[in-house]
């Protein structure tokens, strides 16, 4: 057997031959031959806030990246957010230079993006005024170079938004003077202490830093909410949550933390269905006089 170890092997080619009853085998190495260096622009498209009401607005952003190994040159981002959103602001750094024409933005970076390497952001925020419910609408972004590249798969993203219709969320904070779980008559409500509403699917969030006479009412997008109050322990506690069968007299709130001056607590989470009202009341005990 004739092995040729003076080069690094990438390939082999083995012929064999058979001679006077005895076997040979050849083998004979091909040099290796590099990869080339490419670029591989790709794009994502994000928002934090994608479950809107037809008056709402969202902020979405879109970041181009160079994969590859290779520099980038004349990277072009174009990005459009279609109707019913209207664009009322686009954001980035002095790294594009960007024009705008109803729906779409383009711009075009102004230096190579270099291997491994994201452009700033391009940031749209859209406003809608009346836009009908239950049709999904999608930004869109598309990345391109005049460097010439392999994979042409990952240069376009988009994301989703639902429009949909508005619930109701309302309740009262009171005074649970005997402490007993129990909103009762002549248990006077509460006008400071106030509340807010964190939606679960996306980041939006509604609410008060003082309540409004120890009532409250929200028009929202329809979609999973947590409710979620502060006490200051210096002035008031939690009362006994979700007391008996009547869920129309008892608090909604349980208490999940505490720090040295404050108490904090949560609600389960809420389904918000548009046109329909969900109630969620606070009962709280004093800890001092209160006026």
């Amino acid at each position: 057997m004739l092995i040729d170890t003076g080069r690094s092997m990438m390939s082999v080619k083995m012929a064999a031959a058979v001679a006077a009853g005895l076997g040979s085998v050849v083998f004979s190495v091909v040099p290796a031959v590099a990869a080339p260096k490419v670029p591989d622009v790709t794009v994502d498209v994000t928002s934090e806030r994608f479950i809107l009401p037809s008056d709402g607005w969202t902020s979405v952003d879109a970041v181009a990246r160079n994969a590859g190994t290779k520099a980038a040159a004349g990277v072009r981002l174009v990005f459009t957010l279609p109707e019913p959103f209207q664009v009322g602001q686009i954001a980035t750094t002095s790294a594009w230079t960007c024009g705008f024409t109803t729906p779409t933005v383009t711009c075009d970076l102004v230096d190579d993006l270099a291997p491994g390497a994201s452009a700033p952001a391009v940031n749209l925020t859209g406003y809608l005024y009346g836009a009908p419910t239950g049709v999904p609408v999608e930004a869109v972004a598309t990345v391109s170079t005049t460097t010439s590249e392999q994979a042409l798969g990952n240069n376009t993203d988009t994301k989703q938004f639902q429009i949909v219709g508005k619930g109701t969320l309302r309740g009262v904070i009171w005074n649970d003077l005997d402490a007993d779980g129990i909103r009762e008559a002549g248990e006077p409500l509460v006008t400071n202490v106030g509340l807010s509403f964190w939606s679960v699917d996306d980041d939006d969030q509604y609410g008060f830093s003082n309540s409004y006479n120890g009532t409250y009412r929200f028009d929202v997008p329809a979609k999973h909410y947590v409710g979620r109050v502060q006490l200051y322990k210096s002035s008031w506690r939690f009362t006994t949550p979700n007391v008996g069968v009547d869920d129309t007299v008892d608090s909604d709130v349980v208490q999940v933390s505490e720090t040295t001056y404050t108490s904090n607590g949560e609600t389960a989470v809420l389904s918000v269905v548009a046109g329909e009202t969900t109630t969620v009341d606070i009962g709280v005990v004093a800890n001092s006089p209160t006026s």
